[in-house]
């Protein structure tokens, strides 16, 4: 087998795998903790309608 086919061989393994869902892998543990967000801080859904009330020009 040359170089080439084993590379390509690889590869695509390597993405099948990352292909299958992540979730199966976690148990009922998970390896990061729980995110929380504050309602109206940046980077939270709810604040995109009052960035947008706020720049909105008023004649």
């Amino acid at each position: 087998m040359s170089k080439v086919r084993k590379l390509t061989i690889f590869v695509l393994a390597f993405g099948l795998f990352l292909e299958v869902d992540p979730v199966s892998f976690v148990f009922h543990g998970s390896l990061t903790s729980t995110a929380e967000a504050i309602v109206g801080r940046p980077a939270t859904p709810v604040s995109v309608a009052g960035v947008a009330r706020r720049t909105v020009r008023r004649y």
